[in-house]
Formats: C-alpha cells, structure tokens, sequence
C-alpha cells in the first residue's frame, strides 16, 4: 500500500467515475483500475462490491477504509504543500472554516494583517455551521475554525475561547425597549419579535431562555442571516436578538438600540479550534497567535504553549 494506491482509492469514492479519476492524475484509466485491484489485493480484502468499477459502491469494509485514506491524503497533500512554503516554490494555503458572525464582522481585519505579511498566501474562508466546520477540522480539511459555540470538549480539538458571544436585544431607535428604565422578561412578550430560524444555535438559546421563563413571544418573521433580521428590525418589524458582535457599526450610525436581554445567562463564546495533531504551518502559526492577542482579554493562558 502507498500514497498513490491511497489517493487513486480517495478520489475514486469521491469522483465516482474513474475516467474522472484518471483525468484528475493525468493517468490512464488502465492504470486507476490496477491501483484499484491492487490495493485491494495488498489489503486482502474487497474494498467494492464490483470489480468492474462502473457502480461505486463500497462494502463495509471500504467504508472503514476510507475514514482513514481520506485523512492520510489530505495530510500527504498538506505535508507536501507545507514543503513548498519552505522551499521556497510557494506561499502556501491556509483553510479557515468560520461560522457567519465572525466571518463578517471579526476576521476581515486579521485576514488583512495575514495577507500583509504574506503576499503570496492562498486563504480558503468556507462560512459554514459550526458543526460542519468541527467534522472538516476533525479530517484535516480545514487548518483553523472560528466558531460561535456553547462549547467544544472534543478531545481533538484544542480549542480557544476568544470572546464572547452573549446575544443581546436590538430594536428601532423609537421602539418603547428604549424608554423603559427596566425590562423583565415577560415584557418581550407583548411586542412583535423577530427571529431567528429554526435549528440556528441563536435560535435554540431563545427558545431555552423562553421555555425557562414560561413565555410565549410574539413571532412575527422568522429569519435566516444576520442582515436580513437586522434590516427587518430596523424596519419596525419588531426586535430581535443578536450577537452584540454583529451590530457595532449599527450602533454607532444609530440605526439601531440595543440593551442586555432580561435575565439572560452568558452560554456562548467565540473559539478558535484546531485539531490537536494539526501540523503547523508558518501561515498558520502566525494567525493564530494574531487571534491570541487580538482578543487577549477574553483568553487563558492555557493554549499559548501548545505551538
């Protein structure tokens, strides 16, 4: 078994086709297919359920196999990659995964400072759940993830809490939260409210928080992406809770208000999330130093000796 046989195998699963394959490795289709047969040979095992290759189709056995193939070829690519930078043939790519908040609001800045120092880096900003983000950190496939989150205990990972996360309140410059000396949490009830969809992360913390002060809030639209639910407050159509991270600039243009959420427990942050046996790179050293002390205040020290 050697790389080659590895990434004939990976691609073939993932293309579906092997003349797909075969024109992916600039081979011959012959050639994926002995690969193919001799992998399976070495391994003493079928890997598909044919062997002619024209349905994809893996046994259990191949399956098992993959979860690990897949990981050594993204590896063997990153290692190779990583070679470059210090040959000096090429600045490199460094793969962020990033949930919405801090892709649009905190990481342009730091994303900025990196291509300043590095030129020639090639930088992959995939915006994605914060789920999907921890299972392609957990294959390799992404170098960093910045991520809203309740917590990650994974034992993989090497997470870094950064800032956090608290929703706050946000209505219209004249909505009557502004004028009100205190709020309680039965007073939301009585006005319309924007929300969150359904499944969001935001959205299950409302709920929790409502299903805990035995209230009934008056849904008025229910909104997927920040700018849309920001522009529908602003709008009048009610408030909303937000990342207090994701309204600075609305604030300080005074197109909106904001103020704490009544009775309200802090449960998210912001992380920084590695994989533990991630191999580091330059690019990816300095930027996540970079996050270390952009956000000092909110850190522990715990993780700054992990490089």
């Amino acid at each position: 078994m050697n790389l080659q046989q590895l990434k004939v195998f990976v691609l073939t699963v993932e293309l579906k086709k092997l003349y797909l394959v075969a024109q992916e490795l600039g081979i011959t289709q012959p050639t994926v297919t002995f690969h193919l047969n001799k992998l399976q040979e070495e391994l003493g095992i079928a890997l598909f359920h044919t062997k002619s290759y024209h349905v994809i189709k893996l046994t259990e056995a191949g399956h098992a196999f993959y979860h690990y193939a897949s990981q050594i070829h993204s590896l063997s690519e990153q290692a190779e990659s990583t070679m470059d930078v210090y040959r000096g043939t090429a600045a490199g790519v460094l793969a962020i995964g990033s949930t919405h908040t801090p892709a649009t609001y905190l990481l342009p800045p730091l994303l900025q400072q990196l291509k300043l120092n590095y030129p020639g880096l090639s930088i992959m900003l995939d915006v994605r759940p914060a789920a999907y983000i921890l299972e392609k950190i957990k294959k390799y496939e992404l170098d960093v993830g910045i991520i809203s989150n309740t917590q990650v205990e994974d034992p993989e990972f090497i997470a870094q809490p950064l800032i956090h996360d608290d929703l706050v309140l946000i209505f219209a410059p004249d909505h009557p939260f502004g004028s009100s000396e205190d709020l309680f949490p039965e007073d939301l009830a009585g006005h319309p409210f924007v929300s969150h969809e359904p499944g969001s992360i935001s959205r299950q913390l409302i709920d929790r928080w409502a299903d805990k002060h035995r209230l009934q809030l008056q849904v008025s639209m229910e909104i997927s992406g920040t700018e849309a639910l920001k522009s529908a407050v602003r709008h009048r159509l009610g408030y909303g809770m937000i990342a207090e991270a994701a309204i600075q600039e609305d604030l300080a243009e005074g197109k909106l208000r904001s103020r704490p959420i009544p009775s309200w427990l802090p449960e998210r942050q912001i992380y920084a999330v590695r994989h533990r046996n991630k191999l580091i790179s330059p690019a990816l050293r300095m930027f996540w130093r970079n996050l270390l002390d952009n956000f000092s205040s909110q850190q522990t020290n715990h993780v700054r000796d992990q490089f």
